[in-house]
């Protein structure tokens, strides 16, 4: 069975993760209400997400060779909505959830770049885990077959993550 979870490590180098983390972690507000435990800043409008953007595409046409069936859907999508996100030490997204809802209906595939080390990571409710390392990306579906939760770091650190969404897209 395939679980439709693609992983590539060195997606960003250690440089450029650090870098990233000094850029953002002093730029951060609130995550919302309902998933405490997390400071977020919207990255679109920056060179940032323009360069990221640029590298993040080419993976999406990996993934779609890996997992034909995503070609297989009747609109088109692309990548959109990147946030840094920092979660404080002690503190993880621990509520297992998926990104498509009704408010987010238009969401295919989850993005979540790891720009920090723990000895935790993304776990996923059929029992699916991606480890969280310095330059390591993940791409998922976001609907409930890939419902997940971050795990608290033991080592009681930071944790720095990039998401994105690929949404569906209305095409003039």
């Amino acid at each position: 069975m395939r679980n439709f979870i693609y992983q590539k490590d060195n997606f960003l180098t250690n440089k450029e993760c650090v870098d990233l983390v000094n850029k953002f972690k002093d730029d951060l507000k609130p995550g919302e209400e309902e998933y405490h435990g997390y400071l977020s800043r919207d990255l679109e409008g920056t060179e940032d997400y323009s360069v990221l953007q640029q590298k993040i595409i080419p993976l999406l046409k990996d993934y779609g060779e890996y997992f034909p069936e995503v070609n297989f859907t009747s609109d088109y999508w692309t990548l959109t909505h990147m946030r840094f996100k920092l979660f404080e030490a002690g503190r993880s997204f621990e509520k297992w959830h998926s990104e498509h809802s009704l408010v987010y209906s238009t969401r295919l595939l989850n993005i979540m770049m790891y720009l920090t080390e723990h000895n935790c990571g993304t776990e996923f409710y059929k029992g699916e885990y991606i480890k969280s390392e310095v330059g390591r990306i993940a791409i998922f579906p976001s609907y409930f077959t890939h419902a997940h939760r971050g795990q608290k770091c033991p080592d009681n650190r930071i944790r720095c993550i990039i998401t994105g969404y690929v949404n569906f897209i209305k095409v003039q």
